[in-house]
């Protein structure tokens, strides 16, 4: 027997053997695409697992980590850090406590506003004219005037 008769033995079924093949494999071909990818997700788990079991410290620490920042960002403690801190170092108010004879001599009698002619900062404007008052604002009869308009209405100031 020669090596020709090797090869020529081989029938594959021609050409309409092929193409049953042929579509044979692409009816098959995604259910042995999930086959594998089946697999590899098998493997891939395996080697995680395997690492987690050599270095569960290091794999607590980084669920450790993971858990802190969400805590950080769900429960919103940096604006409660930061909130807390400014109560803390705010500057405590300081109580005096006033009593005693001397405390009631040295209380000054308050000013009669209604004697007071010059007022000397105001956001007014003049009843006469409708110039906005400065430092130069004078008051009549609750009605305040500019320094040439009081001059017209009340000639001895």
């Amino acid at each position: 027997m020669s090596d020709y008769d090797d090869y020529s033995s081989n029938n594959s079924g021609g050409i309409i053997g092929s193409i049953i093949s042929a579509l044979i494999l692409i009816a098959l071909w995604p259910y042995i695409l999930a086959l594998l990818g089946i697999y590899i997700a098998y493997l891939v788990a395996v080697a995680v697992l395997g690492w987690i079991a050599e270095h569960w410290v290091l794999t607590g620490l980084y669920v450790a980590g993971a858990l802190g920042v969400y805590a950080i960002f769900h429960y919103r403690l940096i604006p409660k850090a930061w909130k807390r801190a400014l109560i803390y170092f705010r500057p405590k108010p300081i109580s005096v406590v006033l009593s005693g004879v001397s405390v009631e001599e040295n209380i000054a009698e308050p000013l009669n506003l209604a004697e007071r002619k010059f007022i000397p900062s105001t956001n007014l404007y003049c009843y006469w004219c409708t110039k906005k008052l400065g430092i130069k604002a004078w008051e009549k009869n609750g009605k305040y005037y500019c320094d040439e308009c009081m001059d017209k209405v009340d000639p001895k100031n």
